[in-house]
This record gives C-alpha cells, sequence and structure tokens, in this order.
C-alpha cells in the first residue's frame, strides 16, 4: 500500500505571537518556573527584600514585590519584549555574572498569562504600570510606587487547555513553588524573602547573610545543629566550601542536595554523582544527607548557558572539582559518630551546658591508666565492656557507645583494603590452612591465586580438589598484630569467608566489585563476635586501631560503628 506524501509546505518566518508561545513553553513550564523567574530578576535588580504571594497554586495570581533598582519609565516596555536586557553589559556570554541574561522571562510569561508590571525608580516621582496579554499592552498608566518592582501574573496558562491540565494539582504545585523559592534563599543568604501561599506565610528568611541561619530558619533548628562546615577548597580557579548534615539526620530524597555556584542555585551532575558515590556508603539505604555546597569561581569557567530554565551549568574543571569535595565530604562523614536523642528531647540551653562544664568530671581525676588517643577522636577514657558486645567510652561532654565487632571489622577492612602488603606484613600460619572447594569452583578458585596473593594470601593446589594457604597479612587481633589484641579472631574463619564468595553467581564474581566484597568478607568473618568478653587491655588495643582508621564511624557493610550521647542529651532527659 502506498501512502500519500503530504503536500508540501513553504517555508515561511512564524508570526511573533506563535514563536512567543513557543519559546515560552522552554522556559514557562509550571507556576514555579514564574515564580524562579520573577525572584531571580529581583535579585539581579539588587533587591534586599522579596515578597511572593501565590494563589490558587499559582494559576490565579502570583505576585513577586521587591525593593530593588526598578525599571525607568521609559524602559519599561522595552523589557515585555523578547531578548531585551540590561544584563549582558558587553554581549559576553562567556563572563555572565547575573541570574538572568537571555531577555525571555517577562515576555514568555506574557504569552501564556495576563502580566501586570508595575516599576519605579528612586528618582523619579512616578512609576509605570503595564499590563500585558498576549503580546498586547492592555493598559498603560502611572502608578505611585515605592523603588522597586512589582510583577502580577494571572491567569496562568488559560488559553493553553493542554498545559492547564497537567498543572490542576495545586497541593503538587504549591509544593514545588515551596522547594524553588527555598533553593533561591539558600543561594542569597543576603535578601529577606517571605513565600505567602492563600496569604499564609510558609516560608520566610531574615536576610542576615549567614548560610547556616537561613538553612536554620527552612529546615528548622534540629538541622542547624547538625550541620558540618567544610572548605574552603581552593581547587584551579574555584573555591569551594559548604555544610553537610550528620550521619544522623538525613533525607529520602536528593532533593536537599544544593549547589550554588556564583550565587546561582543550580546542578552540575558530575559533581553530584561524585558526591553520591562518596557518602552512598556511608549512610543508610535510600537516604541522602542535607549538603549545601557554595563554588565561587571565574565567570569564563562556568558555563551557565546550556539549559532552557539555567538549572544546570558546567565548570571547566568539573571531574577535578567533584573528587576533591566529594573526598572532603566522605571523611567529614566517616569521622562524625550518630548522635542518639531521645524521642521529644531538644538540645539543652547553654547555661545547664555550662553548668555541666563546671562540674569536674572523671575522666579529669588522676588516674593510673592514661587516656586513649586517637587521630579521630577527642582523649576518651575506657569505661568497659557492656553486654560483652558493646565498650563504654567517655570523651569530653559526651559518652561513645562502641559495637565491638563492627569496630574490629572496620580495623581488619581497612588494614585488607592497603595492600599491596611486603614480605614483612605476611605471616605464616602456624599450620597451613586447607580450604576444600567443589569441583565446579576449582578453577575459579585457581583463578583467584594471584589477586589473593596481592593482599598476602598465599595460596596452591592441594590434592584435586583442596588448596592450602600457607600465609596471610597481618591481621591486628587475628594473626601478629598487638599483643592486647591477639586471638581476638581465629585464622580458621578464613575458609568460610572466602567459599562464600566462591559460592556467588559466576556473573558477580566476574564483576570488579566482587574484591571489595571479598575484603568485607573476610574482615567480617575474621572480627571479633559479639558475646566474646575481652580483657582490658584487649579492648584499650581496639579503641586504640579503630580510633586510627579512616572511617571510624561506618563499618563495611554500611552500618553504625559508634553512638554519641551528648551532655545536652542527658542533662535534658535527667532534668540536670
Amino acid at each position: 500500500m502506498q501512502v500519500a506524501r503530504p503536500p508540501r509546505r513553504p517555508i515561511r518566518v512564524l508570526p511573533p505571537n506563535v514563536a512567543a508561545r513557543i519559546a515560552a513553553g522552554e522556559v514557562i513550564e509550571r507556576p514555579a518556573s514564574v515564580v524562579k523567574e520573577l525572584v531571580e530578576n529581583a535579585l539581579d535588580a539588587g533587591a534586599s527584600r522579596i515578597r511572593i504571594s501565590v494563589r490558587g497554586g499559582g494559576l490565579h495570581e502570583i505576585r513577586v514585590n521587591d525593593d530593588g533598582c526598578g525599571i525607568p519609565a521609559d524602559e519599561l516596555p522595552l523589557a515585555l519584549q523578547r531578548h531585551a536586557t540590561s544584563k549582558l553589559a558587553e554581549d559576553d556570554l562567556e563572563r555572565i555574572e547575573t541570574l538572568g541574561f537571555r531577555g525571555e522571562a517577562l515576555p514568555s510569561i506574557a504569552a501564556v498569562a495576563e502580566l501586570t508590571i508595575a516599576s519605579a525608580t528612586s528618582d523619579a516621582p512616578v512609576g509605570r504600570q503595564l499590563t500585558v496579554r498576549g503580546g498586547r499592552i492592555l493598559a498603560d498608566e502611572p502608578i505611585a510606587h515605592p523603588p522597586g518592582t512589582t510583577v502580577t501574573v494571572r491567569h496562568l496558562f488559560e488559553d493553553l487547555p493542554a498545559r492547564l491540565a497537567h498543572v490542576r494539582n495545586t497541593r503538587a504545585e504549591m509544593a514545588e513553588i515551596a522547594r524553588v523559592v527555598q533553593r533561591l534563599a539558600i543561594a542569597a543568604p543576603h535578601v529577606r524573602i517571605a513565600l505567602r501561599i492563600e496569604d499564609r506565610v510558609v516560608l520566610q528568611t531574615t536576610g542576615s547573610g549567614d548560610r547556616r541561619v537561613v538553612l536554620s530558619e527552612l529546615y528548622g533548628p534540629t538541622l542547624a545543629s547538625s550541620l558540618l562546615p567544610f572548605g574552603p577548597l581552593e581547587i584551579g580557579d574555584c573555591s569551594c566550601s559548604g555544610f553537610v548534615s550528620s550521619p544522623d539526620l538525613t533525607r529520602s530524597s536528593r532533593r536537599h542536595l544544593h549547589v550554588v555556584v556564583n550565587g546561582r542555585w543550580a546542578q552540575s551532575r558530575t559533581v553530584l554523582a561524585l558526591l553520591e558515590a562518596a557518602y552512598r556508603p556511608l549512610l543508610p539505604r535510600g537516604r541522602h544527607p542535607v549538603l549545601v555546597l557554595v563554588i565561587t569561581a571565574d565567570p569564563a569557567a562556568v558555563d551557565v548557558n546550556i539549559h532552557p530554565a539555567k538549572l544546570e551549568v558546567r565548570l571547566r574543571a568539573e571531574r577535578e572539582l567533584g573528587q576533591a569535595i566529594a573526598e572532603e565530604v566522605r571523611s567529614l562523614l566517616a569521622r562524625t559518630p550518630r548522635r542518639f536523642t531521645f524521642l521529644g528531647a531538644t538540645p539543652a540551653i547553654d547555661p545547664v551546658r555550662a553548668a555541666i562544664a563546671e562540674t569536674p568530671r572523671p575522666y579529669d581525676r588522676p588516674e593510673t591508666e592514661e587516656p586513649i588517643l586517637t587521630p579521630a577522636f577527642p582523649p576518651l577514657r575506657l569505661i568497659g565492656q557492656v553486654r560483652e558486645r558493646l565498650l563504654l567510652l567517655e570523651g569530653p561532654a559526651m559518652l561513645l557507645l562502641v559495637d565491638q565487632h563492627r569496630a574490629h571489622e572496620r580495623v581488619l577492612y581497612e588494614r585488607l583494603a592497603a595492600a599491596h602488603p611486603s614480605a614483612d606484613d605476611t605471616v605464616p600460619l602456624p599450620e597451613p590452612l586447607v580450604i576444600d572447594v567443589r569441583p565446579a569452583y576449582r578453577d575459579r578458585f585457581a583463578r583467584w591465586l594471584d589477586e589473593l596473593a596481592a593482599y598476602g594470601f598465599q595460596a596452591e593446589p592441594f590434592g584435586p580438589r583442596s588448596f592450602l594457604v600457607r600465609t596471610v597479612p597481618a591481621l591486628p587481633g587475628v594473626v601478629a598484630g598487638p599483643p592486647e589484641l591477639q586471638d581476638l579472631g581465629q585464622p580458621a574463619a578464613l575458609a568460610p569467608a572466602l567459599l562464600a564468595l566462591l559460592e556467588e553467581s559466576e556473573d558477580a564474581w566476574d564483576d570488579t566489585s566482587w574484591r571489595d566484597r571479598l575484603l568485607i568478607q573476610l574482615a567480617c568473618r575474621l572480627a571479633v563476635r559479639r558475646g566474646r568478653p575481652l580483657a582490658r587491655p584487649a579492648m584499650r588495643a581496639l579503641v586504640q586501631a579503630w580510633g586510627a582508621t579512616k572511617t571510624p564511624a561506618i563499618c563495611p557493610h554500611g552500618s553504625p560503628i559508634v553512638l554519641r550521647v551528648d551532655d545536652e542529651t542527658l542533662a535534658h532527659q535527667f532534668d540536670w
């Protein structure tokens, strides 16, 4: 069956109103897009106060008022023309220093809604107000208006029924508007921003200029007390700093990962992917931190003109930058114990903290037993073993509960991961360890011998289905470790660990991640078990070795090793 060709149509230039609606479809996707564009215009105008009012999920009305520099009366009609802007002084797209630069926001909004803009400057006695719809000016009149600009958008998408049908969920649109304003407030902590939805204030910042204060205003005081600062880092022509929430305060989505580049809230996919890869092993499955990353860079090193809504940026040294930040965040989270708080507990006020600080503590008293000194923690005093599974330690203004199995597991894992051991680090077993494998796995294990040798395990075939392991790496608490740690684990546990890896599917075994799984299996099987009573010298030696690891807060499986109970929590609970 032959399909008839459609008739050829001549090439023509689209009418301005059609072109405007096509462009608006890229810039204005939903009511939150209108809010974003108008608030960014206010920030570019140097506003110190921005008020946003929304009705009907943004479909009925959006109003944004600012106290910026305003628009002169004779330039106001020009501001509504496509590609008219005051933000590119030299027409230089290589050094963009403002949030907007395309001159598309106002005409795009006017193409899909009724837009009223009123503005005045400080040197003019009277301002001017224009009302536009569908590209046509409906009203033009003088108006008494303080310096600054007020933009009111009504009947959004009323002439676009297909678009309107997709944004009728008022609750979802209000939530998205609140998220957009939250991001803009984080990017501009020096500006006082207020959001009212249906005449109710849902978000407000004081414009203090302190990003930590803004985060407290947006997320609440609980987050502010859990923020861990990092940086500044200097990487090439970029400077970075920020905050990340401690491991005990996480969220179920990535929406709380904020990247601010030269004052612009934006996404850098490479940086965010590297960050997630860094914190993923340190947090529970499916959880993400609250993170604010502030990057200051030479404008020439940042490309912001890659997304219709300017939501993405690309940086010149993006991968190097991401790797440095990811390592900083990983190290910070890895060394931060999770805090214990009672349900309903709130931090104690400063006078309580001061009263506790003035009371002599046991670890300050002269003792024959010296404090335990480690790189990861302040001086710690060992109190003892709890239920033959936890070590109880006392430090300045806190108690630490340490899982003895997971702590030893972390020590062994990092010792194994530090391969390749030298001959001096390899310890011969008193008796070779015999590992029997099923015939189907013999060839697989034989291919594994070189990799095992690289980690200090010298093994060789022994008969048709057995192998002999003659040497192992020096493993604290298993073989050739400190005398106090000797015999915490047993070398015989090696056989079950290796066999567990062999029994995985061929596809999983061939994957490069099997090496890390091998080390995790070995560390888990060899570590001291829960329920094992420990002598005091062994406890001290274990704490010393654990405190010297790179990631003392999390075991290789991603579970917490240590729980911190602050003096504030105890003071609140006991009403001290």
